[in-house]
């Protein structure tokens, strides 16, 4: 069945814009011209897109889904167009980035320097905070975030999905307790990351059980580093993300202790406002990230 790319588009076009009129003003054709093609789009498919009032459109249930796979095949068509455009056009200019704390040097600089190494008139600042920033007030132009999103009006890539592990070392566990289950955790120096609040709950699943338990850490810190050079250096057990202690985990300066039983796992995303506001850079810079955290994410321990 051939169908006609540009009655797609425009399809897609008269949803955005929720409107007829306002689609053929903005595209500069005649607003008859507009019906006729939507109206030619669904007589070849044969099914009704468009329920249509004097005063509003509607989807139909078919409709709805349908228009979710013309947009993302626009989406698409309009990124491989923009790429053609950045191949024969130097990139230039500046993106303000923002993270979550512990993935700079494991993750964010390397994948920054090496974009750079390709966009070299490209500047980015990036912003360390667990805090979510605004996308307008704090000048944010795309985020990683770490977790569930919150719903709003955002688009959301999510990059991979990472397992929290319970690590030790060697050292510390050749003269501590036995640990061979979830209850013997209670008997040994707990790590954790956080503030004040104790005491600390760990939950932890294997194929048929789930066990939570309250354990009374005898050293708290918000910071990772921190955490990975109390455990390297023998002093107890910790929570940590795969993501964060993969060279420490591959090179043996510490290890995954009850393995058989799995921490919760997250995910982490790339954010950003809109594909229509997004500039060819930003968009240059999010598809490298995606790539070039899929490589990563390949060759760890996530």
């Amino acid at each position: 069945m051939a169908l006609d790319l540009n009655a797609m588009a425009l399809f897609v076009h008269v949803i955005e814009n929720k409107s007829f009129s306002e689609t053929a003003k903005r595209i500069g054709v005649p607003i008859s011209t507009v019906s006729r093609k939507v109206s030619e789009l669904e007589k070849s498919l044969g099914i009704r897109l468009i329920e249509r009032t004097t005063r509003k459109l509607r989807l139909t249930a078919i409709g709805q889904e349908y228009f979710a796979y013309c947009r993302r095949g626009l989406e698409e068509f309009e990124a491989g167009n923009l790429m053609i455009n950045d191949k024969q056009t130097e990139i230039s200019g500046t993106i303000r980035f923002s993270a979550p704390p512990n993935l700079a040097e494991v993750l964010i600089a390397p994948m920054i320097t090496a974009f750079q190494s390709s966009y070299k008139k490209v500047r980015i600042k990036v912003y360390i905070t667990e805090r979510n920033l605004d996308f307008i007030e704090d000048g944010v132009d795309i985020a990683l975030r770490v977790g569930e999103l919150a719903d709003s009006n955002l688009i959301a890539r999510e990059l991979l999905n990472f397992r929290h592990l319970l690590v030790s070392s060697e050292k510390y566990l050749q003269q501590a307790d036995e640990l061979k289950t979830p209850e013997d955790l209670n008997n040994h120096n707990l790590i954790t990351f956080g503030g004040w609040n104790s005491p600390f709950l760990l939950e932890l699943k294997n194929k048929t059980k789930t066990h939570k338990i309250k354990v009374n850490e005898m050293f708290s810190i918000n910071d990772y580093a921190g955490i990975l050079y109390v455990i390297e250096k023998g002093q107890g057990i910790a929570e940590i993300p795969s993501i964060v202690c993969d060279q420490q985990l591959k090179t043996g300066r510490i290890i995954e202790v009850l393995p058989e039983w799995q921490l919760p796992s997250t995910k982490l995303s790339i954010v950003y406002p809109s594909n229509k506001n997004l500039s060819r850079m930003g968009r240059l810079f999010i598809d490298y990230c995606v790539n070039y955290i899929n490589e990563w994410n390949s060759s760890n321990y996530v």
